[in-house]
């Protein structure tokens, strides 16, 4: 038989041999088993097979079959099948007392006896390893280990052995092995007998990757029980992952950079040996301050993406971590550097940046904003003083001016970083007084005019009054006489026109 049919007749073989890890098959939710049997596996029968078990599922959904798995590499034979328990008895409520009797005469086999009850939409099993006939009956072992193990030096399985006419403690275990990196066997096959501790029918051994001579790599085991008649079981494989070197941090990092300033660490270049892709790798950085923090953001795996935003030395951490817990770590310095902040300025209400001049009316209010330009955490520290002519007026990021006298003044900013490195900027400034205005002048001329116009108005009319009082006091001229008359009797005279 070729090495593929053998590999395709094995995970049949563990198809059937790891079903019976316990006496009860899927458990409830709670872990309780709802269909149970106190018979034990490996019973031996010649005629009738009666077993024994209660259940807390209605009884009458109960179906069973007999299979016969003298030979595990081919599909299994059916002896018998039913749907019903051959008697039931209630003892509680919710509990019955269940028997299932099966003719099994003439029959020459190891059977697996499956007994399943319908749970809601699931179902519930019981299986059993029965002996039925004369024999004689091949030993069978069942794991109660999983299939694929990773081994960091040695390890320890155990499984249970099921034997029909011998004593498990008189039987040998036996291990097959191989390098086989692909699945397959690559190389010579290597076999030994397990140093097996029994108790009862379970075998506890192990398998140590340095008695074995096991390099890093995967190995394909398997391992079957040979009883005092040198019968044996099925085989039991299982695939083994062998790391016993301790993995390689290697990374590659920068030895200077300016605060703020995006820069990649690298640690791709570790390994660990066969089982690279298998390695977890975590980041720490040690900042200046000496505070020691995991970053969250920008990282992957195996590259470190950040910018350290305090100057100083930071110092930069890589643990490789490999899948049986070995790990390994490299450091490395980097001195970042101070970047000075850069002076922004802007005036409200103009697009224009850091000006070196700028002209205002005396009655203008002058709104300038420093929004200075800075790297890393230093935004948050940065100092500002406003000096008027030499004379500090402000500390805040942002200056108003206003009712200034007219004439000319100095400004300047000096922005401070918490390093001590600065940037500077100066304004001329010039305040204008405020022009006349032509209207303003129209209306003083206008009311002075009107002033005169209501003066001479009132001339003219206190004169036409006068004038008026005048002429009614004078004496009545007779146009043809000349005659001037009077009341008063000394003044009365008559004058004559003279021919």
């Amino acid at each position: 038989m070729s090495q593929y049919s053998k590999s395709i007749l094995i995970v049949t073989s563990l198809l059937l041999l790891t079903l019976p890890l316990s006496h009860t098959a899927s458990a409830s939710a709670d872990n309780s088993p709802k269909l149970t049997s106190p018979t034990d596996d490996g019973i031996w029968i010649n005629n009738t097979l009666v077993i024994n078990g209660s259940t807390t599922l209605p009884p009458q959904s109960a179906d069973w079959v007999l299979y016969d798995v003298t030979n595990p590499y081919v599909e299994w034979p059916i002896i018998a099948s039913g749907e019903y328990f051959t008697s039931v008895t209630p003892v509680d409520e919710g509990l019955w007392i269940w028997s299932l009797t099966i003719d099994v005469v003439g029959q020459n086999c190891t059977c697996w006896l499956e007994v399943g009850q319908t749970d809601g939409l699931g179902k519930e099993f019981l299986n059993r390893i029965i002996f039925i006939g004369e024999g004689p009956h091949n030993p069978v072992i069942s794991p109660n280990h999983d299939t694929n193990i990773i081994i960091d030096g040695e390890y320890v399985l155990s499984s249970e052995a099921v034997l029909a006419d011998s004593h498990a403690n008189d039987s040998k275990l036996i291990f097959n092995w191989c390098l086989a990196p692909n699945g397959a066997c690559d190389g010579t096959i290597y076999d030994a007998e397990a140093n097996v501790s029994w108790d009862d029918d379970i075998a506890t051994f192990s398998i140590n990757a340095s008695d074995l001579g096991l390099d890093d790599g995967v190995w394909k085991f398997t391992y079957y029980l040979q009883d005092t008649f040198l019968r044996t079981s099925p085989e039991i494989e299982m695939t083994v992952f062998v790391d016993q070197t301790n993995p390689s941090s290697v990374m590659i990092s920068p030895q200077t950079a300016f605060e703020g300033e995006m820069i990649v660490i690298d640690g791709t270049g570790s390994t660990d040996g066969v089982w690279s892709n298998n390695l977890q790798s975590i980041w720490y950085i040690t900042d200046p301050d000496g505070v020691t923090y995991v970053p969250t953001s920008n990282t992957t795996n195996e590259l470190l993406n950040i910018a350290l935003s305090k100057s100083g030395n930071y110092t930069i951490r890589l643990d490789v971590i490999d899948w049986v817990g070995r790990m390994s770590s490299s450091n490395a310095t980097i001195l970042v550097t101070n970047v000075p902040p850069v002076i922004d300025l802007q005036l409200e209400g103009s697009s224009m940046n850091n000006p070196n001049t700028w002209q205002f009316m005396q009655s203008d209010e002058l709104q300038l904003v420093a929004n200075t330009i800075e790297t890393g955490d230093d935004g948050e520290s940065l100092s500002y003083a406003w000096y008027l002519d030499g004379e500090l007026v402000s500390s805040s990021i942002n200056l108003s001016l206003q009712n200034m006298d007219v004439g000319e003044y100095g400004l300047l900013l000096v922005v401070v970083d918490d390093d001590g490195a600065e940037d500077t900027h100066q304004i001329q400034l010039s305040v204008m007084e405020e022009p006349k205005s032509e209207t303003g002048d129209l209306n003083i001329a206008a009311v002075i005019m009107f002033i005169g116009i209501v003066a001479f108005s009132f001339v003219m009319f206190r004169r036409m009054r006068m004038t008026e009082n005048e002429s009614s006091v004078l004496p009545k001229w007779d146009s043809t006489t000349k005659t001037k008359s009077a009341d008063s009797e000394n003044d009365m005279w008559i004058g004559e026109e003279s021919p």
